[in-house]
């Protein structure tokens, strides 16, 4: 039962990380679709600007069908983001038990992230881990039917007859009043059964070797996703640090090629590379 209600915990658990997963993912969809959509009229707005020149002579044929090519395909990743968007509203909505209608309304930015996690947690806390629960509670139940099982061996005497009165082993028992060939017969009464009780017994003793083994490999698992948790932290970090430079650079990477090619000083493609590194 104790070892049902840990799955139960954990189920809980579970749903509720899927739910704040799909929640992020969703915001998430919302703000790459709104990177698309800007990018998109930027892209528009740019080629305009080359048609305008193409009309004018200043600039070739060439450059016009280039700019042309980006600004569909910034507007085709556009349109599937937003398809992203419809989707992942969709599934928040059944995991939150609602109609899938994509109606719910969500946050405008992802939350911020918090301070680093707090040095000396103690691994106790590992302890509350439903599967740990789960995995403890089975070797307890293990080792209460290898005792179950070495108790199988003792003899059986009636306490009460049929009506609930004594009965008459007991009776004799407490009298002493009881032939050697009966009580010896009730002793040995369990050795009649072809080793079944002893297979029992060995049974119930490696089953509880088996949870055993299965509680220590859980542990090590769990250990080894939260160092692993942890180390990502700090990988994360920095991963963040290096993109906010690359989108920064890439950024005005962008302004100034273009800048340069409306004087003249570099060609189309330049300005193409420059738009989808500041894009990515």
């Amino acid at each position: 039962v104790q070892a049902a209600e840990a799955d139960l915990r954990g189920a809980t658990l579970s749903l509720a990380a899927r739910t704040a997963a799909a929640w992020f993912d969703a915001i998430e969809a919302e703000l790459q679709a709104e990177l698309a959509e800007n990018t998109y009229h930027s892209f528009k707005t740019a080629t305009d600007t080359i048609q305008r020149r193409f009309e004018r002579g200043v600039s070739p044929a060439l450059d016009l069908r280039l700019s042309r090519a980006q600004t569909a395909a910034a507007e085709a990743q556009w349109h599937a983001r937003s398809q992203q968007v419809d989707a992942n509203k969709r599934s928040l909505m059944v995991l939150l038990g609602e109609y899938p209608s994509a109606g719910i309304k969500l946050p405008a930015a992802l939350p911020s992230l918090p301070a680093t996690i707090p040095v000396g947690l103690p691994a106790e806390l590992l302890t509350r881990r439903p599967d740990l629960v789960r995995a403890e509670r089975e070797l307890a139940a293990a080792d209460q039917r290898l005792l179950e099982a070495k108790k199988a061996f003792l003899p059986s005497i009636s306490l009460t007859g049929s009506y609930g009165t004594a009965s008459n082993e007991l009776e004799n028992l407490l009298n002493r009043n009881f032939s050697i060939w009966s009580l010896a017969g009730n002793l040995v009464q369990p050795l009649f059964q072809g080793g079944r009780l002893t297979a029992a017994r060995e049974q119930a003793r490696y089953v509880v070797q088996e949870k055993v083994a299965r509680y220590g490999q859980l542990a090590l698992e769990s250990f080894r996703e939260v160092e692993v948790a942890l180390a990502a932290e700090a990988y994360l970090r920095q991963v963040e640090s290096a993109l906010q430079v690359a989108a920064e650079e890439s950024t005005a990477a962008e302004r100034t090629a273009w800048d340069r090619y409306q004087r003249g000083l570099t060609d189309i493609i330049t300005v193409l590379e420059g738009q989808r590194r500041a894009f990515e």
